[in-house]
C-alpha cells in the first residue's frame, strides 16, 4: 500500500511538473528553406572534410534534422554532392544573374557590370577549395554549373536588347553560351583577372554583340 501510494504521489507531481513547463513549439520550415540549409551544410562539409568522409548522416547532424528527413531530399550522398555543388554555383552567379536582369540597364553596360561582378571572388566563399591540387574535374564541374546558371539569363538580355531594336534574336541561345563560357572561365580562375585580361574580355564580349547587332538587323 505504502509504494503504491508513493507511485501514486510521484506521477501527481510528474503532471504537475509538465503542466509548468511550456512545450517548446516545433520548429516547421518550408521545404525549399530545409533543403537550401541542408546544402549549404553539405557544401561546408564537403569542403573542410573531404568527401569521402561526410555522410547523409554528418550532414544531417549538421542541419539540425533527423537523418530520415536529410534522405528524404536526398537519397545518396553522390546526389546530395552534386546538389550542393549545383546550389552553390548558383549563388556564386547570382550577383551576375542579377545584373543581366536588371531592365533599365543598357546591354552593354550590363555586360561590363556582369564581368566585373564575376571577377570579383569576394562572393566565392569556397574558391580555394576548388583551386586545389587534384580538384580540376571538381573545379570543371563548378564553372558549367555557373554557366549554365547564367546562360538563359544572358540570352532574356539579349532578347530584350533584340526586342527594343524591333528585330528577330536569332542565335542569341548560341551566343549567350559563347559569351558566357569563355568569361566563366576568365573569372573561375585562382585569383582575380588582372585589368588586361578584363580588357581584352570586354574588347571581344562587345565584338560578339556588334556582331549579333548586325546580324539580326539584316533579318
Amino acid at each position: 500500500m505504502a509504494s503504491e501510494f508513493i507511485d501514486q504521489c510521484s506521477i501527481k507531481r510528474y503532471s504537475l511538473c509538465m503542466k509548468e513547463v511550456p512545450l517548446m513549439p516545433r520548429t516547421v520550415k518550408d521545404p525549399e528553406e530545409r533543403r537550401r540549409e541542408l546544402l549549404a551544410c553539405a557544401m561546408r562539409l564537403f569542403t573542410e572534410e573531404g568527401y569521402d568522409n561526410v555522410s547523409v548522416r554528418a550532414v544531417a547532424r549538421a542541419a539540425h534534422v533527423a537523418p530520415g528527413l536529410a534522405y528524404h531530399y536526398f537519397d545518396s550522398k553522390e546526389r546530395l554532392f552534386a546538389a550542393a555543388i549545383e546550389d552553390y554555383a548558383q549563388r556564386c552567379a547570382k550577383g551576375i544573374c542579377e545584373v543581366l536582369d536588371e531592365h533599365d540597364l543598357p546591354l552593354d553596360d550590363k555586360l561590363e557590370r556582369a564581368l566585373e561582378v564575376g571577377a570579383n571572388h569576394d562572393g566565392y566563399t569556397y574558391a580555394n577549395f576548388f583551386h586545389e591540387k587534384g580538384h580540376d574535374a571538381l573545379h570543371d564541374r563548378l564553372s558549367l554549373a555557373m554557366c549554365e546558371a547564367v546562360r538563359p539569363h544572358l540570352r532574356r538580355a539579349l532578347e530584350e536588347d533584340a526586342a527594343e531594336r524591333r528585330v528577330r534574336a536569332e542565335g542569341a541561345d548560341e551566343l549567350a553560351g559563347i559569351m558566357v563560357y569563355g568569361c566563366i572561365g576568365i573569372a573561375s580562375g585562382p585569383s582575380r583577372p588582372d585589368e588586361r585580361t578584363l580588357l581584352i574580355a570586354r574588347r571581344y564580349l562587345h565584338a560578339l554583340l556588334a556582331e549579333f547587332r548586325s546580324e539580326v538587323t539584316l533579318h
